[in-house]
């Protein structure tokens, strides 16, 4: 999981900007949800970005990381415990919906954890913060933690289920980053994804079945979409309808996490997810766009005494996410450094940003931002610094010798200048009276 949330942090350093100019398209689809965050998973391009960070309330979309760190803290799947009268209270007053456990009975953390998932289960969301942390309240601050790690910086969680709270609160930016950490983890991934499933718990003989309660959505027609992998809906009145899900197809994967559809019998966040992955399968296509041996800045790098030439290349091939009928050139290109090209320089050290840019709008749109790295190390020459310092002692004593020769120049003519006006203005002495001649 480290090199995990290493991977996720050099992937945000890498991060690319692109607020996407099919929204003014006549043929985007109108979407009922006030925010919209979508982006392609393999490329990390922004495609829809509709207030990703304004502060939200996440509903149950909350069992994310509900989910995540019950797994990370679980010892055993197949470990049991008893539900007792702590589980469930409280919970059908605030009208939460639960998985349909019952008291007294024994249950797997495995079977919580779908119980949690697939129908939303504040019983099983309990259930696991007691068995893990021995009270909700130290159980969320676990997940509070876990936010701060993942960098969710706008995030405070405040109970496990997503029960409306005014201090509960999110941004999609922030569940983005931790979707992109939870999807790593093979056991969240498996019950991201699963439609139904069937629990095993001891006063359930026949089991307790549970679907999705996104997936039961699409089952029954009210959705037809067949490139939708798994998701996690969610709803209260503060927060309306709210999906984070995963979609993909011939190859291209998109995350896309909505908030705020009108209150409705109509599952108005499923249909947007349907209306925007549609519309982002049938425009766009993943498009090679640089090279991966393709020279993107060359020049000299000073105090270095042989093979001095630096030449920077993306280091991989850079496939971007474009519309299908999208113009090659219209794809803006800068290599800008970020530091002097100066020995000595270590290899894989930052030393530029490339940044392409869309230029078929009103305005460039960002399409990446990408570090560059040195292919090598340059090593620094004591000799060519000592041999630079000398030239730059001579010039500066050189013009310190230059002004002052200036300098004295100036005076002698000012002095002279004044001697001149002194004698000008000198009042003439009588002149002599000569003797006369006896």
């Amino acid at each position: 999981m480290k090199k995990g949330l290493t991977w996720f942090l050099s992937l945000l350093m890498l991060s690319m900007s692109f607020i996407t100019a099919n929204a003014q398209q006549e043929d985007f689809p109108q979407i009922s949800s006030d925010y919209v965050y979508m982006v392609d998973l393999d490329t990390n391009q922004v495609m829809v970005d509709e207030g990703s960070e304004e502060i939200i309330y996440p509903a149950s979309m909350t069992k994310m990381m509900t989910l995540l760190v019950a797994i990370e803290n679980a010892p055993d799947l197949d470990q049991t415990m008893v539900l007792e009268a702590e589980v469930f209270e409280g919970l059908a007053e605030a009208h939460a919906s639960v998985a349909g456990f019952s008291l007294g009975e024994t249950v797997t953390v495995r079977d919580l954890l779908y119980g949690l998932f697939l129908p939303s289960g504040a019983d099983a969301s309990r259930a696991l913060a007691l068995l893990e942390a021995g009270s909700e309240e130290a159980f969320v601050a676990m997940m509070n933690d876990k936010a701060a790690q993942l960098g969710m910086e706008d995030t405070h969680f405040v109970n496990t289920s997503g029960l409306h709270d005014r201090n509960h609160v999110t941004t999609l930016r922030d569940l983005e980053k931790l979707m992109r950490y939870a999807l790593q983890n093979e056991t969240f991934v498996q019950i991201f994804q699963t439609r139904r499933y069937t629990a095993t718990p001891s006063m359930h003989p026949e089991g307790l079945v549970w679907e999705s309660t996104l997936f039961s959505r699409i089952s029954s027609g009210e959705v037809d979409n067949d490139t939708i992998l798994g998701g996690k809906t969610g709803y209260t009145n503060p927060a309306g309808q709210c999906l984070a899900s995963i979609a993909e197809q011939d190859g291209t994967r998109y995350l896309l996490i909505t908030a705020h559809a009108p209150v409705s019998s109509t599952p108005y966040h499923i249909q947007d997810a349907d209306l925007l992955y549609d519309y982002f399968f049938e425009h766009y296509t993943k498009t090679p766009v640089i090279s991966e041996s393709e020279v993107l800045l060359e020049d000299k790098v000073r105090y270095v005494l042989f093979s001095d030439t630096l030449t920077l290349s993306s280091e991989e091939a850079i496939v971007l996410n474009l519309p299908k009928d999208f113009d090659r050139s219209q794809l803006q290109v800068e290599v800008t450094l970020t530091q002097p090209l100066e020995a000595p320089i270590s290899e894989g050290q930052p030393i530029a940003t490339l940044q392409l840019y869309r230029t078929d709008g009103e305005q460039p749109q960002l399409l990446l931002s990408r570090t560059l790295n040195s292919p090598r190390t340059y090593r620094r020459s004591a000799l060519l610094v000592g041999i630079d310092q000398v030239l730059q002692w001579i010039r500066s004593h050189l013009a310190v010798t230059f002004l002052g020769a200036l300098a004295v120049v100036l005076c002698l003519i000012l002095l002279r200048d004044w001697h001149r006006e002194q004698r000008r203005y000198r009042t003439p002495r009588p002149a002599k009276k000569r003797r006369p001649h006896l």
